[in-house]
């Protein structure tokens, strides 16, 4: 590589010949920069850019709000989800007792338990779980020797606080399907408190329905109008 009285770089090509090319040219060139103090070319040097603090911290600040938003109303949205699934799951036992009671012409009782083999009327709540059977011979207790005695539905825990606001404690529907003296109302609470509590009632007709706000105060109300309790 030599250069002449023009300050051009000449450059030997493999044929023997030379090409002249400016030290500009190569000062400029993308892939090289001529070192002037060392009289060399090198490597052009790129700069590695990284996030600065300030942007650091600004994206923090930025999940920190979205985080801060989301979260509450994710949490709300699972306890929403539970409490409608059990209100789901109780009405659809109760219906479904009351529809065996008609069909086997027999009593079918409905009721708290904690072991899925006897009921447990002094549970102050359903939690542990209920269950529904055939009670042939009336005395709220499924014989285990009696085929005519099965139990046929057991709800193992609940995702909420249940209970029933029926001095006996237990639901039982006659032969044609009715539920009297059973009547009441079922309410369902997680730690939020009654504004998000649910509620059913059953009538003596043996038929279930959904509480509503019938005084518009965000709390649901039981068959007699009154807020419901948690």
């Amino acid at each position: 590589m030599e250069t002449n009285a023009n300050n051009l770089m000449l450059t030997r090509t493999p044929g023997g010949g030379y090409v002249n090319q400016s030290w500009t040219s190569l000062r400029t060139s993308g892939n090289a920069s001529y070192d002037t103090e060392h009289g060399h070319i090198s490597p052009k040097v790129r700069q590695q850019q990284g996030f600065t603090l300030i942007e650091l911290m600004s994206v923090i600040v930025v999940l920190i709000v979205m985080l801060t938003v989301a979260v509450p109303g994710y949490q709300s949205l699972i306890l929403n989800n539970r409490s409608l699934g059990e209100s789901y799951s109780l009405r659809a036992a109760l219906s479904n007792a009351r529809s065996e009671a008609m069909t086997r012409r027999a009593p079918v009782v409905v009721c708290p338990t904690n072991n899925g083999v006897t009921c447990d009327t002094t549970l102050p709540n359903w939690f542990s779980g209920y269950m529904s059977f055939v009670d042939t011979n009336d005395d709220f207790a499924p014989d285990p020797n009696d085929p005519d005695e099965e139990i046929f539905q057991y709800v193992l825990g609940v995702d909420a606080m249940l209970a029933f606001d029926n001095v006996s404690n237990v639901v039982r529907f006659d032969p044609r399907g009715y539920a009297l003296s059973s009547q009441g109302t079922f309410t369902l609470c997680d730690r939020r408190g009654a504004n998000k509590a649910r509620a059913l009632i059953l009538n003596p007709v043996g038929s279930v329905r959904g509480a509503l706000d019938t005084d518009g105060d965000d709390i649901v109300n039981d068959d007699g109008g009154v807020n419901i309790g948690c």
